[in-house]
């Protein structure tokens, strides 16, 4: 058989997948290091003295304990990071196990599909990719690959063609260890290298600004670039580990893909009976898959990808035509020309012709770069800068040893489902010859298109941020932000009720909820592309309800801003011209990406909330809001622990642990960010439900601890803003602990949902 082309791009996109997922990891990891750099960075090295004789240190005893609690943060964070990472690795691997097995269950169809010839499907196993992360095969019997056969697969999956958790377990990376083992081996290794680097660092000494860059290298805090352009800019504590997470993930997906395409050839081995052994052939194919590429078979009897770490091999089927044409004789064959071809990155190419110099003769004319280039190399510039090379050396072939084929191009699960399609989705060409046969009615003319009306809440993201969101969850912003309040109404009782409350604030409103990925910078016309020309009507919405509460209440606490200014600029904003030096300031300040100490921010001349989020961050399952809810209780019962301490001044009593600052300091990075949102727009709750007025009376006399965190201090604003996060997301609590909260935070709300 000559095998189709779709085989080696599917296998240079599933390598680009393998780029994406590994881009999540190494993020995560390197926030962990990065923010132990950064409180190293912030102790005063007044604290850090060095006595001339001898060089020895004194060390501060507050230092001595600050320095010891960085270390156990950053080492209780690297054990979350691990485990979260081979929990969410197991979703990946359960995926592309599903999407390989339909991708070849779908292209045998396409090749056999004129004889009519019947495909079997596999099954996928709920506990297959649980399995390949977390069961070491010497604790079961493992069903090996060396069992493919038809007779067998059938029989042990009891009359189906599926694959186990079984054969699952029979997968381990190159050294044996299963990815679970991988991950705690980098998470336990790193904590012990940044013990010792600040142990010896400080005592032979280094600064502690020196022993940060030292830790981290070139590595700054936005994390620019792809994976492996973060790598390289790494330091001691992230360099090796971000080369060691790369190789887990992209050898794991490799297994797994390779193994059901196995169980695949296995189902189906009366139709393909052997399988090619297929390399990538570039500048980095390794003298193994060298030698493998291209020999052919027979199943139980070959070697199968990963012969090695960050092996890229893979396997295609070789379908028996001859055989077949026996039994089904309108099974057409394939031209016997292609036969006369080998795989490369890009598809088939003649024999004896070298991988380079073939991509060199696609381009157009001199240098012009073809589809086919710029789709192989990555970018129109990449493609250009071969040609260049090659025309320069005479040899493409030259040229490419040049060019990493690893590029750093990522490719989400999405993709890959809508690029290569699922059985399902198969048109016949019988189908599609029927349906080119079919006359084609007149189309209607279509109606104009009515005005676009906004009749609830919009959330919008960062480019950067909608890629996160699509390579990590295959998903949208705004589906995002819906599952997670879905999680939260899934906790029930308050919290339902509560969170039902704030979603129909969000409608009312007319809330215009901005996103933004950590480390985005401000691109203004990028921005005025996303907020105002793609969501218009919703800009418009949002500005309309905010000119509706101009009037209401100028006269409430500090007079809030002056009605004039309020109504200068949100006429400014209705401009909605970047030409117009007042729309762009005006526009600049109340819309850019939240970044720096500030999380996330809102005004009362818009209703817009702007909220930042971290690579890593997690949708809200309800497992995830019960965690919030529990952690949250948490936070307001050590604060007024730490309030009644200093309140009643019986300091014989045991200090208390100190006063959480804001709420969500305690729930995660991962799941801080839905504690922000909730934060900014409980302060669009309290401009609309009562002018932003201070806490009152009324409310004192019912009680209760006054503040709930350390920020809430800081002035009535962020103390209704703390109190309506705890009136979402612990509810039970916060009426329990501070009654006069509460109460203020809902008869606010009530009064919101009133006024609009």
């Amino acid at each position: 058989m000559s095998t189709p082309e779709v085989f080696f791009r599917e296998t240079i996109d599933i390598n680009r997948y393998g780029n994406a997922v590994a881009e999540k990891y190494v993020r995560t990891y390197n926030e962990i290091i990065l923010n132990a750099a950064k409180k190293l960075r912030s102790i005063d090295e007044r604290q850090v003295a060095e006595i001339a004789r001898g060089g020895a240190r004194i060390i501060a005893p507050q230092t001595r304990k600050r320095l010891r609690a960085i270390i156990k943060q950053s080492s209780d964070s690297l054990n979350t990071w691990w485990a979260r990472s081979a929990l969410d690795m197991k979703k990946e691997l359960q995926g592309v196990a599903q999407l390989q097995s339909e991708f070849i269950v779908n292209e045998l169809k396409k090749v056999t599909e004129t004889g009519g010839i019947p495909i079997n499907s596999v099954a996928i196993s709920e506990k297959y990719a649980d399995s390949v992360i977390m069961t070491d095969p010497s604790e079961v019997n493992i069903f090996t690959s060396k069992q493919f056969t038809e007779d067998s697969f059938k029989e042990f999956g009891r009359g189906k063609f599926r694959l186990t958790a079984t054969q699952g377990a029979s997968i381990t990376l190159p050294n044996g260890q299963t990815v679970q083992k991988a991950f705690r081996g980098i998470a336990e290794s790193s904590a012990e290298k940044l013990d010792l680097a600040v142990r010896s660092g400080v005592f032979s000494g280094e600064t502690l600004q020196q022993i940060s860059r030292r830790l981290i290298g070139r590595l700054d805090f936005s994390q620019k670039g792809n994976v492996k352009q973060i790598a390289l800019a790494g330091g001691e504590l992230t360099k090796l580990a971000n080369h060691q997470i790369q190789t887990i993930v992209r050898t794991s997906v490799n297994q797994v893909t390779n193994q059901a395409s196995q169980a695949v050839y296995a189902a189906n081995k009366k139709v393909a009976p052997k399988y090619e052994y297929v390399a990538t052939l570039d500048s980095r194919t390794s003298p193994i898959c060298q030698r493998l590429d291209g020999q052919t078979f027979d199943y139980n009897n070959g070697p199968t990808p990963p012969q090695h770490f960050n092996c890229r091999s893979t396997t295609v089927p070789v379908v028996d035509f001859d055989g077949l044409q026996k039994k089904y004789p309108s099974l057409e064959k394939p031209p016997t020309t292609q036969f006369d071809t080998r795989p490369s990155a890009t598809g088939r190419v003649p024999q004896g012709t070298a991988y380079g110099d073939w991509l060199y003769s696609q381009r157009i004319g001199k240098f012009k770069p073809s589809e086919i280039q710029i789709e192989t190399l990555g970018s129109v510039e990449k493609a250009a800068f071969f040609n260049r090379l090659a025309a320069k050396a005479g040899s493409g072939q030259t040229a490419i040893r040049q060019i990493v084929r690893n590029d750093g191009q990522k490719r989400s699960l999405a993709y890959l489902r809508d690029k290569y399609g699922k059985p399902s989705d198969i048109i016949t060409d019988t189908a599609r010859k029927a349906v080119a046969a079919t006359p084609k009615p007149t189309p209607t003319p279509k109606p104009e298109p009515k005005p676009k009306t906004i009749k609830g809440s919009t959330a919008v993201a960062s480019e950067t941020l909608e890629k996160y969101l699509q390579d990590s969850y295959g998903t949208t912003v705004q589906k995002f932000v819906d599952d997670s309040l879905d999680g939260l109404e899934a906790v029930g009782g308050k919290v339902k009720a509560n969170t039902k409350k704030l979603r129909k604030f969000m409608d009312k409103s007319r809330l215009l909820n901005s996103f933004n990925l950590r480390g985005d910078t401000l691109n203004t016309n990028k921005l005025f592309e996303r907020i105002v020309t793609k969501n218009k009507a919703a800009f418009d919405a949002s500005l309309n309800t905010t000119e509706k509460f101009i009037d209401k209440f100028t006269t409430k606490y500090q007079g809030m801003l002056m009605n004039a200014r309020m109504k200068v600029e949100t006429k400014t904003l209705k401009a909605k011209s970047l030409a117009n030096k007042n729309f762009r300031d005006t526009f600049e300040a109340y819309f850019r990406p939240a970044g720096g100490g500030n999380d996330g921010y809102t005004s009362i001349l818009t209703t817009n909330v702007q909220t930042q989020v971290r690579t890593g961050s997690s949708k809200i399952t309800k497992a995830n809001a019960l965690k919030i809810k529990q952690k949250t209780n948490e936070l307001l019962k050590q604060n007024k622990a730490y309030a009644d301490y200093w309140k009643n001044g019986d300091y014989s009593a045991p200090t208390p642990k100190r006063e959480f600052f804001v709420t969500g300091e305690n729930v995660g990075e991962d799941l801080e960010w839905i504690t922000t949102m909730i934060h900014e727009i409980g302060h669009q709750v309290h401009f609309k439900g009562s002018g932003a007025d201070v806490l009152g009376n009324k409310y004192r006399k019912l009680g209760g601890m006054k503040y709930v965190t350390g920020y809430s201090r800081k002035n009535p604003r962020e103390l209704f803003a703390e109190s309506f996060t705890c009136y979402v997301l612990d509810p039970d609590g916060l009426q329990d602990i501070a009654p006069r909260l509460y109460t203020w935070v809902e008869e606010t709300l009530d009064n919101a949902l009133k006024l609009l």
